[in-house]
């Protein structure tokens, strides 16, 4: 069940009880620093202290930077799932991005599996 939606310039999030699904912009080249600082600050406000799990969804074309994660409070997120069309470069980055990351982390080609996925952490 959709609880809210933020809008945001580079993309929406809408949450769910126990997930967020974070749709990025098509045409966005980078996931800049700031635009997931203030993802994570709306997220820990709405969640409260609850745990939760992210499916970040990008474009093939939209690229973000693992060390970012260093900057962000991720204690309460129990998975991290990223959507993106399926693609050889994009599997190396992902590589990269799940050694930045110590919880559950997966990639699908589709919202739908991933959302299935984030279910089973209820």
């Amino acid at each position: 069940m959709l609880l809210k939606t933020i809008p945001y310039p580079f993309g929406e999030a809408k949450y769910y009880p126990s997930f967020i699904h974070v749709k990025f912009r098509e045409d966005l080249d980078v996931v800049e620093l700031e635009y997931s600082k203030q993802i994570f600050k709306d997220i820990e406000a709405f969640y409260e202290g609850a745990k939760y799990v992210v499916i970040s969804e990008r474009g093939l074309n939209t690229s973000f930077d693992p060390i970012n994660m260093k900057s962000l409070n991720l204690s309460k997120m129990q998975g991290l799932a990223v959507v993106s069309p399926e693609g050889a470069a994009r599997r190396d980055e992902l590589i990269v991005e799940q050694g930045y990351y110590k919880g559950s982390f997966a990639f699908f080609t589709t919202y739908k599996a991933a959302e299935e996925w984030a279910l089973t952490f209820e």
